[in-house]
């Protein structure tokens, strides 16, 4: 089973360890390590993600207060594959349309991250 951890976490940089089973045929080994290098490509995503969200404060946006909802669970399409973050999600304080920082400061399109959208 690969198993991949973020080990450090600082200045803007993370360090992420692997560990790679080596068992089966060629094949199966070279399937399970591309397998582990996608996963590292979407923690480092889910990561890099996280560095455009918001702290939960309320903002300004076009003249208008929002106030965070709180983090809310999503899943992007990146091409490493699907990475799952929380994230804060604005809304005035009558409701309505949903607005996601993270989302407009990191360029996403949908669920989408930009070089997976390209």
């Amino acid at each position: 089973m690969i198993m991949t951890a973020i080990v450090h976490n600082t200045n803007g940089s993370i360090t992420v360890s692997v560990t790679i089973p080596l068992t089966g045929s060629m094949l199966e080994m070279e399937n399970t390590i591309l397998d582990a290098v996608n996963d590292v490509g979407c923690v480092a995503t889910g990561e890099a993600l996280k560095r455009f969200d918001t702290n939960g404060r309320p903002i300004i946006r076009e003249g208008v207060k929002l106030t965070s909802k709180n983090k809310d669970s999503k899943k992007y399409q990146t091409p490493f594959g699907v990475t799952e973050i929380e994230r804060h999600v604005y809304q005035t304080f009558k409701g309505g349309k949903v607005f996601c920082p993270l989302e407009d400061s990191a360029c996403t399109i949908f669920a989408a991250t930009p070089k997976f959208a390209q």
